[in-house]
């Protein structure tokens, strides 16, 4: 997957992009794709439930042999180098940035809105 940080900064400079209007995307092509970020997120942190439940793993015998391969296949789940809760946390922090970039297009468009319907009561017609 390359260097995650990387990715992060990808997505941490579109959100400058965005604050700084040189970035534009529909409101509700952004609304749709922060929903989706949403959506993705619970799936992902469904995932790292159950790899967590994956780090109590048993019936491997008591023999030696078969306590190294418990002890193995627990720390791919849980604690170990590379293991699958921290990649799937290092995703979720990913699409969480995602997610950041997209709610700046509807909620600067929101407010943007506000704004105007403000002036607009404030300066009724005459």
């Amino acid at each position: 997957m390359g260097n995650p940080g990387e990715i992060s900064t990808y997505w941490q400079a579109l959100a400058v992009a965005a604050d700084n209007h040189q970035l534009y995307l529909n409101a509700e092509a952004a609304q749709a794709c922060s929903a989706a970020c949403e959506q993705y997120i619970l799936k992902l942190r469904h995932h790292q439930e159950t790899a967590t439940a994956l780090a109590r793993v048993s019936g491997w015998g008591d023999f030696d042999m078969g306590l190294q391969l418990q002890d193995i296949f627990a720390k791919k789940a849980v604690g170990g180098e590379n293991n699958m809760v921290d990649v799937l946390q290092s995703h979720i922090d990913i699409v969480e940035e995602m997610k950041v970039v997209f709610d700046k297009f509807f909620t600067s468009t929101n407010e943007v809105d506000a704004a105007n319907a403000g002036d607009i009561q404030i300066e009724a017609p005459r």
